[in-house]
């Protein structure tokens, strides 16, 4: 599986930095949803974003790729961090 994690979330946490882990943020300021969304989609990767955007985005669309929408406007970065966790679970700890 590989992961294309959004510009809003953070790239500090260890497991982000493995070789299937991508960064929206590598390619430059200004880019569009849709290029991230189009590129996912093309290249079968999984969106890990906390921009709502794309939860409205795949409701509406025909054809979509896999996203991982965090939600945790209350939570902060330790929420987002449990919550993570619990999505790619220990196999990024080692």
């Amino acid at each position: 599986m590989q992961l294309l994690v959004d510009a809003n979330l953070p790239r500090k946490f260890i497991w982000f930095n493995k070789p299937d882990f991508f960064f929206v943020a590598d390619w430059g300021d200004g880019i569009y949803d849709s290029e991230i969304w189009d590129h996912a989609l093309k290249h079968n990767f999984t969106i890990l974003t906390r921009d709502s955007d794309f939860f409205y985005r795949i409701v509406q669309a025909n054809q979509f790729p896999k996203i991982v929408y965090f939600k945790l406007q209350q939570e902060g970065r330790k929420g987002l961090w449990k919550n993570i966790f619990l999505f790619i679970g220990s196999k990024y700890l080692h």
